[in-house]
């Protein structure tokens, strides 16, 4: 893996997360500052939020980006990071997430509650659950979103607010990728490693290879794997499992992100460093 691009943020990266199509990064630090670089690393916009930003997503054309925060507050926010409305969760923020086109914004609160609003604001549905989650994200090609809790849950729900399928695995969850069609739906698991799904059901699998990792990110295909494991080792698989490609960090990496192609990786690391790298 060679590093195309490296900037730094003033504060340390609490995560990040890619608009697919466009090739925007979004990044929010500690300092509650979220951060927009377009293709090449210039910085677009930036976005001082009134609260601790636990969570950030994007549409995948760029069209729209959203935030949740550590008091329950929920931003959408135009392409230049100005506000476009806001609202509040009854609890504190979890998890967030924007599907492609940008029409609906998932949000989940430590209560274990989860609502869907459309791009106006208006709020469609709302669930219970029985665990927080902290991670969510929309199936690109088929109308399904996908959550998790850090532990022990995982739940499929229908654009509708539905219940499509749950399962309950006793493993810790770091974070949740998903294809396009959502034929493969993977789980970053501290001890069970790369633990997969499809949208057809709870039938669960693991790929073989990377062994225990906190971060994943996924292809649209579903075809390649960036993972993170516990030993600040960055490794692209397929999904056979067979290594394509690693990276040792110097230091820790706090999220990452995988280009539609799988050709390009983004990651934040804990110095304030966020880069780009060419993965073939």
């Amino acid at each position: 893996m060679q590093v195309v691009w490296s900037r730094k943020v003033a504060a340390p990266p609490r995560g990040l997360v890619l608009a697919r199509e466009r090739g925007w990064l979004l990044v929010w630090d500690s300092d509650h500052v979220l951060h927009l670089f377009n293709r090449t690393g210039e910085t677009q916009a930036r976005f001082q939020a009134a609260d601790a930003v636990v969570a950030a997503c994007c549409a995948d054309d760029g069209v729209g980006f959203a935030a949740v925060g550590a008091q329950g507050l929920v931003w959408m926010l135009a392409p230049d990071l100005s506000p476009r409305w806001e609202r509040t969760l009854p609890q504190r923020g979890t998890a967030a997430a924007l599907d492609p086109f940008g029409q609906f914004l998932a949000a989940a609160d430590a209560g274990g509650g989860l609502v869907l609003y459309d791009r106006t604001g208006r709020e469609r549905w709302r669930a219970a659950n029985a665990r927080p989650l902290h991670h969510l994200a929309f199936v690109p090609e088929r109308p399904a979103l996908i959550a998790a809790a850090d532990f022990g849950l995982v739940v499929c729900y229908g654009i509708g607010g539905d219940l499509l399928w749950r399962d309950t695995p006793v493993a810790h969850t770091a974070s949740l990728a998903v294809s396009g069609d959502g034929a493969v739906i993977a789980l970053a698991c501290f001890s069970d490693g790369l633990c997969c799904y499809s949208l057809d059901g709870p039938k669960r699998r693991r790929i073989e290879g990377p062994g225990p990792c906190r971060l994943a990110a996924a292809s649209y295909d579903g075809d390649l794997f960036l993972t993170a494991d516990l030993n600040q080792r960055l490794q692209l698989r397929d999904a056979q499992g067979n290594l394509r490609g690693e990276w040792l960090m110097d230091g820790a990496p706090t999220d990452l992100a995988l280009a539609a192609l799988g050709d390009l990786a983004y990651v934040a690391a804990t110095d304030g460093r966020i880069l780009m790298l060419r993965t073939s």
